[in-house]
């Protein structure tokens, strides 16, 4: 399927202007309208138009606005000419349903959520090629739609179901969430040791592959898994020594990671370290570890 004649995006902010540089070296014919703060990336610069209005009619449109902000600016394009057969927002948590009043003129309404970390518009334009992207849509006619647009960037996709895109959100906000503040942890931790956090590359990258081929609860390892209160309270106390927060944030995770694995001993123990920091030494000394 060839590419739609037109693509016009509607706040080619991080999202939105990947897709349309993305787009634009895709060979599409690309309209970009800035959001309130007028500013879009210079890559972009010469499909800029000033109002929605003045879109030309195009086979995709796609609004790229916070979540909070599709349905009002949704119903404030309903009063306006149809721009596109089909429009999209690109939520990975937002309904549909807030597209509604533009279905209402006719428009076919779908959604395409690329589930990629899209920190610039220009890194993010890069990112797209070989990343999944979630489909959600009214009808298999949209879906194919989006489908093959995507697949234009170079990206995989799959299908959503709208009712169930919360816990999809919330499993991609967790998956960027997760590693992000446990390497932020783990990086504090290796300065503070002297030791430049970059040398974990290898290590952090070996994780994230046996995560995906082996499974996440088959990957963990070291001394938690091992129940290695002794080694566990040497963490401990070293971290205490640099600062409080970095004990409490290595705490934290910890239990996090007891919890999900069902190592009830190591929780109660971190339990115990957090009621009173003094005791796990007596608790790790007798246990034998």
């Amino acid at each position: 399927m060839n590419p739609p004649s037109d693509l016009a995006v509607i706040g080619p902010g991080r999202a939105g202007g990947a897709l349309a540089i993305a787009a634009l070296e895709a060979g599409y014919r690309v309209q970009t309208v800035p959001g309130p703060s007028g500013t879009i990336p210079s890559e972009l610069e010469h499909t800029r138009v000033a109002r929605a209005v003045d879109l030309s009619p195009c086979s995709l449109l796609i609004l790229a606005s916070p979540d909070d902000a599709i349905e009002e600016l949704a119903a404030s394009l309903a009063n306006l000419p149809p721009p596109a057969t089909t429009v999209a927002h690109l939520s990975g948590f937002a309904s549909i349903a807030q597209l509604r009043s533009l279905e209402r003129t006719g428009m076919q309404i779908g959604c395409l959520h690329p589930l990629q970390t899209l920190p610039t518009p220009q890194q993010g334009a890069e990112a797209l090629a070989g990343s999944a992207a979630a489909v959600t849509a009214r009808t298999e006619e949209v879906a194919q739609q989006l489908s093959a647009f995507a697949e234009t960037l170079g990206m995989v996709t799959f299908r959503l179901d709208d009712d169930l895109k919360p816990l999809y959100h919330a499993g991609a906000a967790i998956v960027a969430l997760g590693l992000v503040t446990s390497l932020g942890v783990a990086a504090d931790l290796f300065e503070k040791a002297g030791v430049p956090w970059r040398q974990a590359r290898s290590l952090a990258n070996q994780v994230m592959d046996n995560c995906f081929q082996l499974g996440p609860d088959q990957s963990l390892t070291g001394p938690l898994v091992r129940a290695d209160l002794g080694t566990i309270t040497g963490h401990l106390e070293a971290a205490a020594a640099v600062s409080p927060n970095l004990v409490r944030q290595y705490q934290m995770l910890a239990h996090i990671a007891a919890f999900r694995f069902g190592a009830q001993e190591v929780a109660q123990f971190l339990d115990i370290w957090q009621a009173s920091p003094g005791l796990p030494q007596n608790v790790a000394k007798n246990s034998g570890a």
